[in-house]
């Protein structure tokens, strides 16, 4: 097997869950305790969200337009859209306006991860559309792909994600991150060339991929193609905290 694991979208088997959601787990069993999952939700269907109490969590909207009812609240979902349930306190109800798909990615929390907890968080349910989420630069990456902080470092335990967005022909250049697990999902309209160590793929709408720490990697957009994907980041449980 290769550094790059990946999937394509065509590859993705599904289940009905008992809660009406189709769900399909995308690349099981790379990191211990992490799952990552494709769900679809019909158009006037509603779906009561899955919660925990000792597991992180977030909901992505990929695509589509709902509205998310938590006990107090209401968010309208009309754009790509990250939504933090309060653990397993509140119910959530997902009420699809159109058809929608959403990335459920979860993480098992450890001993570190339940004391950090303990001592700061941010405030649950959080929900922050793509268009308010805070855009930044790193000196790897030219201005013409912009890059998006969805959830920073420490805000939910070990979790943190992103979203990077660009026409091309334009590249990055190789970067690593030595404490860092990394998985990557196409966005609509996406089609790029994603690279870690020696190895090359092609990532479109929908594919999902998965490198493990301290590779480097990069990516390259043809003429007239697009970069357009969400990134997930699970830190290195021993480095986590540091």
């Amino acid at each position: 097997m290769g550094v790059i694991k990946y999937q394509k979208k065509e590859n993705m088997a599904f289940e009905i869950l008992p809660n009406g959601v189709k769900r399909a787990e995308m690349l099981p069993g790379m990191v211990e305790g992490v799952h990552t999952y494709k769900c679809q939700v019909k158009a006037g269907e509603t779906v009561e969200l899955e919660v925990f109490g000792d597991i992180t969590q977030l909901i992505y909207i990929t695509s589509g337009e709902c509205y998310i009812t938590t006990r107090d609240k209401a968010f309208m979902v009309t754009e790509p859209s990250l939504f933090i349930p309060n653990m397993d306190l509140e119910k959530n109800v997902l009420h699809a306006v159109t058809d929608v798909e959403y990335l459920q990615l979860t993480c098992e929390m450890l001993p570190m991860d339940v004391e950090w907890w303990g001592k700061w968080h941010i405030s649950l349910p959080r929900f922050c559309p793509l268009s308010q989420c805070i855009q930044y630069t790193e000196g790897f990456r030219p201005d013409g792909i912009k890059a998006y902080s969805i959830l920073d470092t420490h805000w939910i335990t070990r979790m943190t994600m992103g979203a990077i967005i660009g026409k091309g022909p334009n590249k990055a250049d190789p970067h690593r991150h030595h404490d860092l697990y990394q998985w990557y999902y196409g966005m609509p309209g996406t089609k790029f060339l994603y690279k870690a160590g020696d190895e090359e793929i092609e990532l479109s709408e929908g594919d999902f991929a998965f490198i493990p720490v301290d590779i480097d990697h990069a990516i390259e957009i043809k003429e007239n193609e697009n970069v357009n994907y969400v990134w997930f980041e699970i830190a290195v449980p021993e480095l986590a905290y540091k």
